[in-house]
Formats: structure tokens, sequence, C-alpha cells
């Protein structure tokens, strides 16, 4: 049910803290992504190999899960 004054969610367009929310949730995967992938590289001996792997992979999830939130107002 409305309530009188506020618009329907699916009206709803998304506002300065979304997108900086946003930021937030790239930049959290980004960094666990490299922090993993420095994790294993210590663990294993492996330096820079798992670095960069949790690097594409840290971006990969940054993008995808962009694309879930920005479903919900385009």
């Amino acid at each position: 049910m409305k309530s009188a004054g506020q618009p329907a969610p699916e009206d709803r367009t998304p506002g300065i803290m979304e997108f900086a929310g946003l930021g937030m949730l790239n930049a959290v995967c980004l960094l666990a992504g490299l922090g993993l992938g420095w994790l294993l590289d210590g663990a294993l001996g492996t330096f820079p190999v798992f670095l960069f792997v949790g690097l594409v992979a840290g971006i990969a999830a940054g993008i995808a899960l962009t694309r879930v939130e920005l479903r919900r107002w385009y």
C-alpha cells in the first residue's frame, strides 16, 4: 500500500547515497580480492600469482554486484 506523498518503490530514482554505496561496494570487493590473493600468495610463496587472480576476481565481483544493484532502478 502506497502512503500519501511517497513515491512507489518502482518510481524511486537513486540518489547520491545509493551511488556512494555502489562505490563502497566496489571498493570492498576489490580490497577483499586483493587481500585474499595476498594472503594466499604469502602462504604458498607464489607472489604475485594469486594477487592478480584476486584482483580480477574482485573486479568481476564488483561489476556483477553493481549490475544487480542498478537493475533495481534501470
